[in-house]
């Protein structure tokens, strides 16, 4: 039944490229925006490969990412290292550490007014507008196909940076080293899975800090929780590059977002259950 429904809307024509792809970027918008309501569980798995590709060590960390009622009152909770759970007096003393931090913030933000903090607030959106609205404008963005993710039909796009397109700043700069796929849900045009690569290296600090390697790839993926949002579940990164000019960076780092629940007063009462 599914693979005759896949079928069927393999038949059909693709969308308008220009409403699909409008549609589209008035629904993106970063990870971090979109967790902004949410607590989860986010997992780390580092692991540093030679110049052979093979393993030389890997790190693994899980954090209880802790929503407040704003932003600067999100707490990131250590709570194990390569499958072992810290301790009651780690995390005692990681608890008291962020309640130090929160304090002081508080008394910095105590005379800040309603107006400042909406001003705050504003200016954070814009400059997310402002960094999609760049993407877009970088992107030659082309629609060139239709797949089926775990049941959901999305439109499959291209994007190659613009022939001759003037970027207006360093982070425009590097995107024109990038290309890659996009798979847009169909029915509400969210984006559930970005993979990019490096087709140009990218120099950071004029080289002398560091330079990404071609070849060079990231993914990231988001499913849609509860039937209402779309979210991060998964970004994937394989990153060769050169620090300082000498060393070289080899690293394969898997990052995981689980156990998403929406933010509640009590959320940020209590630290939950740490499995």
């Amino acid at each position: 039944m599914l693979f005759v429904l896949s079928a069927r809307l393999q038949d059909q024509p693709l969308p308008d490229p220009a409403t699909f792809i409008e549609d589209f970027r008035q629904t993106l918008h970063s990870d971090q925006t979109l967790l902004g309501q949410y607590t989860y569980t986010q997992k780390e798995t580092e692991t540093t490969l030679d110049a052979n590709g093979k393993t030389k060590k890997t790190e693994t960390n899980v954090y209880q990412v802790i929503r407040g009622a704003e932003e600067w009152k999100t707490y990131r909770r250590h709570i194990s290292r390569n499958g072992v759970p810290l301790s009651d007096r780690e995390l005692e003393k990681q608890d008291r550490k962020e309640q130090d931090r929160v304090e002081k913030e508080t008394r910095k933000r105590e005379n800040q007014s309603a107006k400042e903090r909406q001003q705050e607030k504003a200016k954070a959106e814009r400059k997310e507008r402002e960094a999609i609205d760049e993407v877009f404008a970088v992107y030659d963005i082309r629609l060139v196909g239709r797949e089926t993710l775990e049941e959901i039909s999305t439109i499959l796009v291209t994007f190659n940076a613009k022939p001759g397109y003037k970027a207006k700043s360093r982070e425009s700069k590097a995107l024109q080293h990038i290309a890659g796929h996009a798979w847009i849900a169909e029915d509400d045009h969210a984006l559930a899975k970005l993979d990019l690569e490096i087709i140009d290296p990218i120099s950071i600090g004029a080289g002398l800090l560091a330079k990404v390697q071609k070849g060079s790839k990231l993914v990231f993926e988001r499913r849609k929780i509860n039937n209402e949002i779309w979210l991060p579940v998964r970004v994937d990164a394989s990153v060769s590059a050169r620090l300082f000019l000498l060393k070289g960076l080899n690293v394969h780092q898997l990052t995981e977002y689980s156990d998403h629940k929406k933010y509640t007063v009590d959320t940020i009462l209590k630290f939950g259950e740490v499995e």
